[in-house]
C-alpha cells in the first residue's frame, strides 16, 4: 500500500507529482501519497516565476499541495523539521520556517509567512500576505483575517482570530527566555514591514 522509492536522500511515495524542473530540495523528507510538489501558483493572470525550495527532514501528509512562486518573491521556501499534516494547502510564495506544525486540512494564501514553532491547527485559513509570529499557537478552525496581528509567543482563537493567552506551554519546554521573546517579536515586526 505505502509504495515510497529513496530519491535524492528522501523518501518519494510512488503517487506523489513532483515538478522535479522547478525544485531545489534537501535531504531525509517524507513525501506521502498524493502529494503535489511545484503545480501553477494560483493567482489568476500571475506568471510562475522562480523556485520551490525545501529544506532537510520535513514530512509531508497525504494530498499535500506546494505551488509555485510568482514574480512576488520567485521562491516558496520551507525550511527543516516542519511537519505538515494531510490535505495542507501552501500557496505561491509562502516562506516556512524551521519546525513549523500545519495540521490536517490547513490552507496558507499567497506569500504568508509562518516564523519558527508555529503551529497551526485542524483547518485554519490564513490570508494572502499574513505572518504568523514564533512559537504562536493557532486554534482549529480559526480564521486569520488581513488585518489581524499574530505576535510571537501567543495562543490565538477564533473566526475571525483572537488573541487568548501567553503560549507558556511552548516557551517553557523550549527554554525560551523573555530575551529571546523580545528579539522575535522585533523579528516580526521587520517581517511584516517587507510582506
Amino acid at each position: 500500500m505505502l509504495k515510497f522509492k529513496k530519491i535524492k536522500g528522501n523518501l518519494i511515495h510512488s503517487t506523489a507529482i513532483i515538478n522535479w524542473n522547478e525544485l531545489i530540495i534537501g535531504k531525509g523528507n517524507i513525501i506521502g501519497p498524493y502529494v503535489v510538489i511545484g503545480n501553477k501558483a494560483q493567482w489568476k493572470n500571475k506568471k510562475n516565476s522562480g523556485k520551490i525550495q525545501i529544506g532537510n527532514k520535513n514530512i509531508f501528509n497525504e494530498y499535500v499541495n506546494i505551488h509555485l512562486p510568482t514574480t512576488l518573491k520567485k521562491l516558496t521556501f520551507i525550511g527543516n523539521n516542519n511537519y505538515i499534516m494531510n490535505s495542507s494547502t501552501i500557496d505561491h510564495d509562502c516562506y516556512i520556517e524551521d519546525n513549523v506544525t500545519l495540521s490536517s486540512g490547513v490552507i496558507l494564501g499567497g506569500n504568508v509567512h509562518l516564523m519558527k514553532y508555529s503551529n497551526l491547527g485542524i483547518k485554519t485559513i490564513v490570508h494572502q500576505n499574513q505572518v504568523i509570529g514564533s512559537y504562536t499557537m493557532i486554534g482549529m478552525g480559526t480564521i486569520i483575517t488581513k488585518k489581524k496581528i499574530i505576535s510571537p509567543g501567543y495562543i490565538y482563537y477564533g473566526k475571525p482570530v483572537k488573541l487568548i493567552r501567553k503560549n507558556n506551554f511552548i516557551i517553557k519546554k523550549l527554554k525560551i527566555d523573555e530575551n529571546n521573546l523580545i528579539k522575535e517579536t522585533q523579528r516580526f515586526k521587520k517581517i511584516k514591514k517587507e510582506i
